[in-house]
């Protein structure tokens, strides 16, 4: 690269050191842009593969929490189904309440008791 500048060599040799010094600066400018370019590349190409992993990241992660969350919603109405069922068990030992629901389910009547079917009903 010829650049001026405003030394100039008292002789040959002094002529050839310039230029030499000066083809070492143009050819380290031109290492260390080259360099530079490859640390970019590299760096662009490490962030954007962060970006993909994230992202599959981010998928599974929602993934998985809607399914917890369907998984606790049917945890929760099988524990209030278990305590209506326990509940039931229970009332099924009480005689009172097994009278009850014979007469309401089968229609069945108690000794003596009158049954009147009102319209609407």
């Amino acid at each position: 690269m010829n650049t001026k500048t405003n030394i100039r060599p008292l002789n040959a040799g002094g002529a050839r050191t310039l230029e030499f010094n000066n083809r070492q600066e143009a050819y380290q400018r031109k290492v260390h842009l080259r360099r530079r370019f490859i640390l970019a590349a590299f760096m662009i190409a490490t962030v954007i593969y962060a970006m993909v992993c994230f992202h599959q990241q981010y998928n599974k992660y929602t993934t998985a929490s809607a399914s917890l969350e369907k998984t606790q919603t049917q945890l929760a109405s099988a524990k209030t189904t278990h305590q209506n069922l326990k509940q039931e068990v229970k009332d099924l030992g009480d005689e009172s309440y097994l009278e009850k629901l014979v007469r309401e389910k089968y229609m069945y009547t108690k000794d003596g008791e009158i049954v009147f079917n009102l319209p609407g009903e």
